[in-house]
This record gives C-alpha cells, structure tokens and sequence, in this order.
C-alpha cells in the first residue's frame, strides 16, 4: 500500500516537472507530447514503487509463498485464515 501512494505522488510530481520542463522549452502543448509526459511519469512512478518494494521487503514476498497444502495440512486456523484472506 505504501508504495501505491508514493508511486502515486511521484506519477504527479514527474508529470508536473515534465510539463514545466517541456514549457519552459517553448514546445507546442500537443497530444503526443502529453502522451510522452504520461508515458514517462508512468517509468517513473513503477520504478519508485518498486524502489519502496525493494527497501520495504515486499519485493520478496513471492520467494516466501508457502504451498496451500501444507498451509491446510498444518491445522493453524490463524495460518488458514491468512490464506483465504490472502495474505502471506
């Protein structure tokens, strides 16, 4: 959730930087220079989303999946009760 809000903030702040910057280069305010604003601030707010995953520790959740058998066949109700809630 962390990084959905900060890759969120970032997508704005590059937008409006992006915006500023090609302005100030007195370029045409045409649509496929608001496509190319939007595709970059898009690179942008990925890469600090999975900037916060990788110093968060989200990024290796995957590696830490266990199988749903040995979660059923453990007979933790709290563990169960993540697994179909989905969380890990």
């Amino acid at each position: 959730m962390l990084s959905f809000i900060i890759s969120m903030i970032v997508f704005f702040l590059a937008a409006y930087a992006l915006n500023r910057y090609f302005r100030a280069r007195e370029l045409d305010n045409t649509r496929s220079l608001s496509i190319l604003v939007m595709v970059v601030a898009t690179f942008i707010s990925i890469g600090s989303g999975r900037l916060v995953d990788k110093f968060d520790g989200d990024a290796a959740l995957p590696e830490h999946n266990v199988s749903i058998m040995d979660v059923i066949h453990s007979g933790d109700p709290v563990k169960i009760a993540k697994l179909l809630a989905g969380f890990n």
